[in-house]
Order: structure tokens, then sequence, then C-alpha cells
């Protein structure tokens, strides 16, 4: 009844992101396809989670479901924590893998490990309001791949629920959902992307108190049916042909369309544009550069009209997938 991790191994990629439902046993298969290599290649492992607050919480009984469920049985496994090497995952006495955490990413950078292959991102995509994404994300993963694997080949497991669509990972690769399938690889095979349809769980889960209660909500589509939590097709249109160019758009290392319907009155953002109109704006420092205008909702007349357009119930988003860009933002400025 629980997530098998044996078909995304089948694949044999770098990098695998697998998004499930909320107690399918995404963390649970990881831990126990780690467990398994160690006591038969000596493949040490890494847990990885963005805070020291999230790792300390989640190694607390880091072992205790896969004891409980009599997994492993004749080996022991202990968590030792000290101030300078963290947390270390031993079995039978010996290392078995280790706890480290994004934020401090850039302190492993002298430091090695020769015998790990695989690794665990656990909750990659956050939750609204709970953490924040760090700055340049991506690169800091890739930088922790770049310091424990060196020239080795590696498996990296990003594990998280249908949160939000729209994060820092999907972006920077250009990933999207799998249509009428589990898997689908991006780069050569070397990415790969696992939307986790688990039919038997699903209905199991219904049929709890717990399950009964929730049946029919937001909370429920998301927890039981795997569906993404922060989305609704509100304010989702396609633009009319007619509609005439307005400006450019950078945020987030994504380009976006400002364009403008008069029959409507609509304003639509979409992922086309002018490569020719000189007029291309960026609310990000970071993305500034001599062909850009940095500006602020606040103060510039283009964006001023934007937020009113917001206000009023006349701006649209061309997918879910720019909305759930921009949104945020937006309602920053918009209240």
């Amino acid at each position: 009844m629980y997530y098998d991790l044996q078909p995304v191994l089948s694949y044999n990629a770098l990098i695998n992101f697998i998004i499930g439902e909320r107690g399918v046993g995404k963390t649970y298969g990881c831990k126990k396809f780690c467990i398994k290599d160690y006591l038969k290649n000596g493949n040490q492992f890494v847990y990885l989670r963005r805070y020291s607050t999230e790792l300390k919480s989640s190694c607390d009984g880091f072992f205790d479901s896969l004891i409980a469920n009599h997994e492993f049985e004749g080996h022991e496994f202990k968590i030792e924590r000290k101030r300078r090497s963290g947390i270390t995952f031993l079995c039978d006495g010996e290392v078995m893998g280790f706890g480290l955490i994004l934020s401090t990413a850039s302190q492993l950078k002298s430091k090695e490990f020769p015998n790990v292959k695989n690794l665990i991102y656990d909750e990659f995509i956050i939750e609204r309001g709970v953490y924040r994404y760090l700055t340049n994300e991506v690169h800091t993963f890739l930088d922790i791949c770049e310091s424990l694997f060196r020239l080795r080949d590696f498996r990296a497991f990003l594990l998280g629920n249908a949160i939000n669509r729209v994060n820092p990972f999907f972006n920077y690769f250009g990933i999207d959902m799998p249509y009428n399938s589990q898997i689908k690889t991006y780069k050569n095979g070397e990415l790969l992307i696992c939307y986790i349809k688990n039919e038997p769980y699903r209905e199991f889960k219904k049929q709890t108190r717990f399950g009964k209660l929730i049946s029919g909500t937001e909370y429920g589509r998301y927890a039981i049916d795997n569906e993404w939590l922060h989305e609704n097709k509100t304010f989702i249109d396609k633009r009319p042909e007619k509609a005439r160019f307005f400006f450019t758009l950078k945020y987030k290392q994504m380009t976006y369309g400002i364009w403008s319907d008069a029959d409507t009155s609509r304003i639509y953002i979409s992922s086309s544009f002018d490569p020719k109109c000189p007029i291309i704006f960026t609310l990000d420092p970071a993305e500034h550069n001599e062909n850009t205008r940095l500006v602020s909702f606040k103060r510039s007349d283009f964006f001023k009209n934007l937020l009113e357009h917001y206000r009023m119930g006349l701006l649209y988003f061309e997918s879910q997938k720019i909305k759930n860009n921009l949104i945020d933002v937006i309602n920053q400025f918009a209240v």
C-alpha cells in the first residue's frame, strides 16, 4: 500500500524529485533504501534539511518507524549529536550517514565524504509562511552535491508534498509534472520527477475517521488526493489575439510579457513577450542590468496601473505557473 521506490531507482537518475501526499511513505522508502545500500555495499548517506531547526526535529526518532516495523532486525541504530561534527547516524557502532543543513553548506567545502553515495533532501517544497527558500537555493544545493560527491556518481532524492509546483528547483531546471504517467525525465535522464499516484493508499486513508472528516475539503484534496494545495484556477485565461503588448517584466529569472486588451479592459501576464520592446522592468536588484529598469510597485505608473487592475478583478494570468510565480509579490503591494 505504501510508496515503492523501485520504479524511480530503475531509471538511475542523478537527481530524483519525488512528490506525494503526506504519509504515503516517501521518506520511509528512501531511508530504507539508504540503509540497505549501506549494509550491502558500504555506501553512506546524507539526510539534508534546509534549517537547523528542521534537522533537529526530524532526526528525533529518525529510525523509530523502521524499528517499529521490524526492519533490519539484528542491527542497532543510534544517532550521535556533536557540536562540531553535527549529526551522525550509526549502524552497529559504525558511521552510516550524516545529518546536514543546507543553510550552512559553505562549511562543507573543505570536508571530505568519500563513502557517501546517497542524499535525501526532505521537504524541499516549503509551506507558505513557515519557512523561506534560501537565496540562490538551487546553487547552494548543487554546491553541496559538489562537496559531497566530487567526481563520483550519486543518487539524490528530493522529497516534497504537493504544496506548490512553483519552486526554485522546478523553475531552475524547467521541470513540469508528468502527463498521463507518474514519471518524467529531463537532461538526458539525469533528472527525474515522480508524481505519486497511489490509489490503494488513498482509498485506505479516505476510510479512516480523519480521512472522512477532511473528505471534500481543500486540505483533503491535498493530503489524500495529492492535489496542489496552493493552487486555484481563478484569474487564469488566455489573452485575446488582438491584445496589445504593454511592457516586459523580469522576475525570479523568468521573463513575462504584460498585455492589454481594450475590449475587456483586462491586463494579461504571459510567457510571450516582444523581444524588441525596449521597456524592460525588473523588481529584483540581482537581475538589474544595463537593459532593465529597476522599479518598485509603489512608484512606477506602469505597476500602479497593473495593481489597480488586480484590485478590480481585471488582471489575468495565462497559466497557473505564471500566477504562482507572481501572485505573492502582487498581493504584497495590492493591499
